[in-house]
């Protein structure tokens, strides 16, 4: 289903008060080649959008309706799914059935691993939608950007895992990791969500850095996946800690490897031929910048070599390409509309 000429699609958010979701509607209002018809949300049902997200007043008069998929208006043409784990694999059945045409992409970890029995591992849930997940692709847009072209169904990758597989690509590409790899990345509080709890509270946070799901974070399985299905005998451990860093928004990766063989020019030049036609990736000289890509698309990616120890960094805003952008980047690339339609903000410094 392409969109050509000036008629533009309707687009509904399911899931649309948190901080994905409002990110998500404010790029979807803004979007030249996209009509918002409906956001979700059973919480505030009834309520203007701009009342639960100010930031939005004189954007939009839209209301948040109750979650029915059956009520669901007919003619949509894209349903974005903002909502929790273990929610999404519960509505899809039913939208399959009511909207048959309408291609779907899903923020959350649902349709994101194939093997059910890893899903489980991870997410402490039985999966209840098997069956459907052999029809969803993996969207990490700069590297799967053809089997998403003619996807209907796309999964969204986690926020950790967009920024850790762009840092890892140009070390397994250039073959620098031997058997293993450490990854380090910080994300601030908005990746915690919207409610109240203990690890957003701001005495807590604002002065604190701690570790926390050390070598076990859902992302793992799905990064894992990604580079077996990318490259052949791929047998590899990846060493992965998340980190929860005194600031809002953004995610830095640093990943390392140990390897002799492989020098700095090797490494740059992995990355240029990776990455330097992308509209949306920088390859920088030196570290990349959470504030440079504040409130965009953008990703900064760098790599070094030193002392034999082989660095690839990468630096994201959580929430937009870790999460809604990314979504947006999906759909313009399954409708044929240009990928940077909407998305165009460069980030901000400071």
């Amino acid at each position: 289903m392409l969109f050509k000429g000036k008629k533009r699609l309707n687009a509904g958010i399911i899931g649309g008060a948190g901080y994905g979701g409002a990110e998500l509607a404010k790029l979807l209002l803004f979007h030249p080649r996209v009509h918002l018809t409906f956001v979700t949300s059973r919480r505030y049902a009834g309520k203007q959008i701009s009342s639960v997200n100010r930031f939005l007043t004189k954007v939009t008069d839209l209301c948040f309706i109750e979650p029915d998929i059956e009520a669901l208006p007919l003619d949509t043409d894209v349903l974005f799914l903002a909502t929790p784990h273990g929610i999404s694999m519960k509505l899809m059945p039913d939208i399959v059935k009511v909207l048959p045409r309408a291609k779907v992409i899903d923020l959350s970890g649902d349709f994101r691993l194939k093997n059910p029995h890893i899903y489980r591992q991870y997410y402490d849930t039985e999966h209840t939608a098997t069956d459907l997940l052999g029809r969803f692709v993996y969207g990490l847009t700069e590297l799967n950007r053809e089997n998403i072209r003619s996807a209907q169904y796309v999964a969204n990758p986690g926020c950790f895992a967009t920024g850790i597989i762009l840092a890892l690509m140009p070390l397994f590409s250039c073959d620098a990791v031997r058997r293993e790899v450490s990854v380090v990345s910080v994300t601030g509080s908005s990746g915690a969500g919207e409610m109240h709890k203990e690890v957003t509270h701001h005495p807590v946070r604002a002065q604190n850095f701690k570790s926390y799901k050390i070598l076990e974070h859902q992302h793992t399985p799905e990064i894992e996946q990604f580079f077996k299905d990318r490259f052949r005998n791929w047998d590899y451990e990846i060493g992965f800690v998340p980190q929860s860093g005194p600031f809002v928004r953004g995610i830095f990766t640093t990943a390392m490897a140990y390897n002799e063989a492989i020098h700095t020019d090797t490494l740059k030049a992995t990355l240029e031929q990776l990455y330097k036609a992308e509209r949306f990736i920088r390859v920088v000289n030196g570290s990349p910048e959470i504030n440079a890509v504040q409130g965009s698309n953008y990703v900064e990616v760098s790599g070094m070599v030193k002392r034999n120890f082989v660095i690839s960094m990468s630096a994201i805003d959580n929430l937009v390409r870790g999460a809604s952008g990314q979504a947006v980047q999906n759909m313009n690339i399954m409708f044929g509309f240009e990928e940077h339609e909407g998305l165009e903000f460069p980030g901000m410094r400071p």
